[in-house]
């Protein structure tokens, strides 16, 4: 029964993700501003959970939010609402510091720290995913969006995902990372590479469509670079979870966890990517 639940679950998952990502516009900018404020009130309801840390879900919420719609409003070219958004994410950050001032608790610093950390960890990411759906096809002051690096990131990261877990459970022995993670595997972590690897190199062939604009050996750069930050994004929120003592982020994606589970991979694969497409757009 559990696992048909995680089968239904992976499969709407997936399915929406990839309609979005297809569709753009409204949807896809919508996605990852819904990603960025569940994950953020995520973040904020485990931090509480805590050393008797006790955080405004609503304050951690709201910088994030509004650094996702600053960033995202720039990569769009919008100059006035940048600048109003901006100016909304700033005072929103003054927000958060002066607050601790009057509210009298034991570790403000501890708190003021946990409450803004969702806009590096959270909010940069995803904001990023914006920039990557426009950084294919962009001209002067014109900007027209692509699916092809957002739907070949996550094809990748599900690649990973998936191939580290099948050769995981099949082949796996030797430890990855036991402090942190102690079911992953070496075996799984080359599984996931193989598989990755695989994906990047079927999809770019026979979708030329999409991914003529760079050759084989860059989409299987950014394969590889998915593999090695998508798996120290796991990892990150694996250590995470083991300091506040849980097993699961959340209960929103039933058989999943949480938001957090879901997209733990990408929050480092995603800035690794950008820096990567940054490169290859600069030397090659």
């Amino acid at each position: 029964m559990n696992f048909l639940i995680r089968t239904i679950t992976a499969i709407l998952y997936a399915a929406l993700m990839l309609f979005c990502i297809q569709k753009g516009g409204v949807c896809y900018f919508g996605l990852f501003l819904l990603v960025t404020i569940l994950a953020a009130n995520e973040f904020a309801t485990l931090a509480n959970r805590h050393k008797g840390c006790r955080i405004s879900r609503l304050l951690s919420i709201l910088p994030a939010a509004l650094f996702y719609l600053a960033t995202a409003s720039f990569t769009l070219g919008s100059s006035l609402y940048t600048a109003l958004s901006f100016a909304a994410f700033l005072c929103s950050i003054i927000i958060v510091t002066v607050n601790e001032l009057y509210a009298k608790k034991d570790s403000p610093v501890t708190e003021m720290a946990y409450t803004l950390l969702p806009v590096l960890y959270i909010a940069l990411p995803m904001s990023l995913m914006i920039l990557l759906g426009y950084a294919l096809h962009h001209t002067g002051l014109q900007t027209e969006y692509s699916p092809a690096l957002p739907l070949m990131l996550f094809l990748c990261i599900w690649a990973n995902d998936a191939g580290a877990y099948c050769t995981g459970c099949t082949i796996g022995r030797h430890k990855l990372f036991e402090r942190v993670s102690p079911k992953k595997t070496w075996e799984g972590s080359i599984g996931g590479a193989v598989f990755t690897i695989a994906v990047a190199g079927l999809v770019s062939h026979y979708v030329p469509s999409l991914y003529s604009i760079f050759p084989l050996p860059v989409w299987l750069g950014m394969g590889l670079t998915i593999v090695v930050f998508g798996t120290w994004g796991d990892l990150v929120e694996s250590l995470m979870k083991r300091e506040m003592g849980i097993k699961d982020s959340g209960r929103i994606l039933p058989g999943h966890g949480g938001i957090l589970d879901r997209f733990d991979s990408s929050l480092l694969a995603i800035p690794a990517v950008t820096i990567y497409f940054a490169l290859v757009m600069t030397f090659c």
